[in-house]
């Protein structure tokens, strides 16, 4: 009895992480529209990750202390590694992200996004030439007829902007790429210290970015509100750091597939949140384009769930 007790409260614990990251991060895009409507993408981006990551490094060496357990050793080779992710997920996929989210609406930035397990499941078949299962196939071949149908130019969708779409791609395209690097890396640090090193390194190089495109000379602070101030911390502090937290837990606790099956409720709340505060406008065109793309995910999430369930089984 104590048993059943102890797994159904585990699995109470997963159910709600799964549930806060999906509203933190499908909120994120909201308040991502909101900070770069006042603050240069880069520059917001930078700010964002450095402060996260630096605040899940404090908390790592204050959980340290509190245990009195001694400092872990970060050599060379590990900042080099975290190096190559941060420029990957947090500068190629963030921050095309942050880029593309200027021209296009909350919602259609989150659709967008929505597309990385169909980049991941693409570039691990190129890379390593992994055979696919059914509902996996199924899954890429939904969530690119979604993809198709949210972009078609030839049904006067004239909410889309080339470069948005272009960024959102291709920041898609850089997170699977860092994601599938970084299931290869060994970096001996807890999560909390691997996962604030990487963003603590991308935001820098974010923020140097942004000084190399010359973002701070349209920087306006008499702009900046309370309200805008709001988000960013709310962004910074709930989505980033409490947000990365939550889901590294999840893959320790979890299956990759559970972890990431956040990744079929995100846009339906970021969609549905641009529509009811921001009032942008939600098309049938871009209701029918969410269905098949969150259908084309779900599948594949279980695909994965299956593969994964076979691999155990082989061993």
């Amino acid at each position: 009895m104590l048993i059943y007790y102890s797994k159904a409260l585990e699995r109470s614990k997963i159910l709600l992480v799964l549930i806060t990251l999906s509203v933190l991060w499908g909120s994120s895009f909201l308040a991502i529209k909101t900070v770069i409507d006042v603050i240069p993408p880069l520059l917001a981006f930078g700010i964002r990750f450095a402060v996260a990551g630096a605040a899940l490094l404090i908390v790592h060496a204050f959980i340290n202390r509190l245990h009195h357990e001694k400092n872990e050793h970060i050599g060379k080779q590990q900042w080099k590694d975290t190096l190559i992710v941060a420029a990957l997920i947090i500068v190629g996929g963030q921050g095309l992200l942050v880029w593309g989210a200027q021209y296009l609406s909350s919602g259609m930035t989150a659709l967008l996004n929505s597309t990385i397990p169909l980049w991941v499941a693409v570039i691990a078949v190129l890379a390593s030439r992994e055979h696919l299962t059914k509902n996996t196939i199924l899954g890429l071949v939904a969530g690119f007829a979604g993809l198709m149908i949210l972009i078609n130019p030839f049904v006067g969708n004239v909410h889309l902007n080339l470069i948005g779409v272009v960024s959102l791609t291709l920041s898609s395209i850089f997170w699977a790429i860092g994601s599938l690097y970084s299931t290869r890396l060994h970096l001996r640090v807890s999560i909390l210290a691997s996962a604030g090193m990487m963003m603590l390194v991308g935001g820098l190089m974010l923020v140097a970015a942004s000084l190399a495109v010359g973002e701070f000379k349209s920087l306006q602070l008499p702009r900046i509100s309370i309200g805008s101030l709001a988000a960013y911390s709310y962004l910074i502090f709930l989505c980033t750091a409490v947000g990365y937290a939550e889901f590294f837990w999840l893959l320790q606790a979890e299956s990759e597939s559970i972890a990431n099956s956040f990744a079929y409720i995100v846009p339906v709340i970021a969609v549905f949140l641009g529509w009811v505060i921001l009032k942008e406008p939600i098309s049938t065109q871009t209701l029918v384009a969410t269905s098949i793309i969150v259908i084309g995910v779900a599948l594949m999430v279980t695909g994965s769930s299956k593969k994964a369930k076979n691999k155990m089984i082989e061993k």
